[in-house]
């Protein structure tokens, strides 16, 4: 029986449009003014807020004036994009099914908080926890991200659904022992979702009340 479904935000309930590429290079031009272009290369193959996390550990005592100052450029993009979009035009009616299913919503984000409302201000009268980068230390993939989401849905990884847009989101919920849909309205390809592996890939979020309907039928 599925009790709780949680879903990415970004590219799942919304339309993916920030520059990661864009905010990466801004980024590293922050952290070069910190640490040397070595360093920077040792930390080359994180994505950008574990970037953040390790440069910040590697400065010690200077290392909070150097966060302060990443986070506050990634909030200003985050923003910035978030003024010129809006959810979804079905995604109200998507998260107004599931809840007369009886299900509890959650969202989890990399994203921050300022950036999500904007884009979706009346999310509190559709989502029942949501837990962004500001809640926790470690954001998804890692599985502590979703397992605060179920926490505050007082709901069991084996009662949930993880929903998302990216196979980072896949790996979260498999990582908790939740079922995972995987949908294509982001950038990812249904093989990068196989690959994670996925339980169920669908075009956009649409098809998840009729997938979640019939788990919970099984």
């Amino acid at each position: 029986m599925i009790k709780g479904v949680v879903f990415d935000f970004d590219g799942t309930l919304t339309e993916l449009t920030l520059d990661f590429n864009g905010m990466r290079k801004d980024l590293e031009k922050v952290i070069l003014r910190y640490v040397s272009l070595e360093t920077l290369r040792e930390f080359g193959d994180h994505l950008m807020l574990e970037l953040i996390y390790a440069v910040e550990k590697r400065l010690g005592n200077s290392g909070a004036a150097f966060r302060d100052e990443a986070f506050t450029l990634l909030r200003c993009v985050e923003e910035e994009a978030a003024d010129r979009k809006e959810v979804y035009p079905y995604t109200r009616q998507v998260l107004r099914s599931l809840r007369e299913m009886g299900v509890k919503l959650g969202v989890m984000t990399r994203n921050c908080p300022g950036a999500l409302r904007k884009t979706f201000p009346d999310i509190d009268e559709y989502v029942d926890a949501t837990v962004t980068r500001e809640d926790v230390r470690v954001v998804k993939p890692d599985p502590s991200h979703p397992r605060a989401v179920l926490d505050r849905l007082r709901v069991g990884p084996s009662e949930a659904v993880l929903v998302g847009d990216h196979p980072t989101d896949i790996e979260a919920g498999r990582a908790v022992g939740a079922g995972t849909i995987g949908v294509l309205s982001g950038r990812a390809r249904s093989e990068e979702m196989r690959r994670a592996g996925a339980d169920f890939i669908a075009a956009d979020i649409r098809r998840v009340p009729a997938i979640i309907r019939r788990k919970c039928k099984s």
